[in-house]
């Protein structure tokens, strides 16, 4: 019981900070917002060729493949950020609540109310603007990590029962 009490502090603390997180994002402006993005880019193209050995790339081509990428990557933001949301979220109701289909509707509920309003701040900030096709986004990302949580405690479960069977 301990050690669930000590998880769900931590896990319930990472959650609070993801959510200031969202928000310090979703405030700032439109361009401010998407030299973060290009900058997150710019890093991971660099990191890429630092990567395979590749030297032949300028920052004139840098720059070149960083603006198409902006947007993909700020789309792979929301999804991430969202992803964490629903892992952190059904991780809790996963020890606590007898029932994983209503920790489940639960969760769902959280992360569609929490894109939401992220959304309408967003709508609020000067060059920034709300998107239905954001929240749909933001809430597939929660469901894939919740997804991803059921699909690790089968892999566990199935470890247990074959530890047990030999």
């Amino acid at each position: 019981m301990k050690r669930k009490k000590i998880y769900t502090a931590i896990a319930g603390t990472l959650l609070l900070i993801l959510y200031i997180v969202i928000f310090c994002f979703s405030a700032e402006d439109g361009e401010s917002s998407s030299a973060i993005s290009t900058r997150v880019t710019l890093a991971l193209y660099k990191l890429y060729y630092g990567v395979t050995g590749y030297e032949g790339g300028s920052q004139i081509v840098a720059n070149a493949v960083a603006l198409p990428l902006e947007g993909f990557i700020r789309k792979l933001g929301h999804f991430l950020e969202y992803f964490c949301m629903g892992f952190l979220s059904y991780s809790i109701a996963f020890m606590w609540m007898k029932s994983r289909f209503k920790g489940y509707i639960m969760i769902v509920v959280q992360l569609f109310l929490s894109a939401g309003a992220d959304e309408l701040h967003q709508y609020f900030v000067p060059g920034r603007h709300a998107s239905f096709w954001d929240v749909l986004l933001d809430v597939s990302g929660g469901i894939v990590g919740m997804v991803l949580l059921l699909g690790l405690a089968q892999i566990r479960k199935i470890c247990k029962a074959n530890k047990k069977g030999l």
